[in-house]
């Protein structure tokens, strides 16, 4: 063997490498969320929670856990009761769990409101982070980290309360 067949070997299996490499980051479910405005007007916003699988595999057992409990609790707003608080953020109890969220799909579940002066359940302009935890369909486990805005989707300017 010449040295140039020997280099040509190196630069095929390091590209090789290097697709079998990126083929494994994109081959995987990407789970990301975000509030948006289920419905608005002059007195409030209500908003859904919406879950969205955009990888290219389907993603298994899907939950949330609230990654700063003080953040949370400065994020609600004097409406915010025991109440509401079990129906509207029982999307972070783990027995609620996604058993599948097939990729390019999308769920979503009811997450409070907000109204002026304050009066609603999440304070106006509010964010806290989260973290996704999920498993991809052969068995890996994945999770992300983001933060979660309390402000009208509707519009692109995100109108909040004076």
């Amino acid at each position: 063997m010449d040295w140039m067949n020997i280099a040509a070997l190196a630069v095929a299996l390091i590209a090789l490498a290097m697709s079998a490499h990126f083929w494994r980051r994109q081959f995987r479910p990407i789970v990301t969320a975000m509030v948006k405005t289920h419905s608005g007007g002059n007195t409030g916003i209500a908003y859904n929670l919406v879950v969205l699988n955009s990888g290219s595999i389907p993603a298994r057992d899907v939950w949330f856990e609230v990654a700063d409990a003080k953040a949370l609790a400065a994020a609600l707003g004097r409406g915010a009761n025991n109440k509401d608080k079990k129906a509207w953020l029982s999307c972070f109890d783990r027995r609620d769990m996604i058993p599948v969220l097939h990729n390019g799909a999308q769920v979503s579940c009811s997450f409070g409101v907000t109204e002026g002066e304050e009066k609603g359940f999440w304070r106006n302009a509010a964010e806290f982070p989260i973290r996704i935890h999920y498993k991809g369909w052969f068995g890996k486990n994945y999770f992300e980290t983001m933060t979660l805005r309390m402000v009208d989707t509707d519009t692109f300017t995100g109108f909040m309360w004076e």
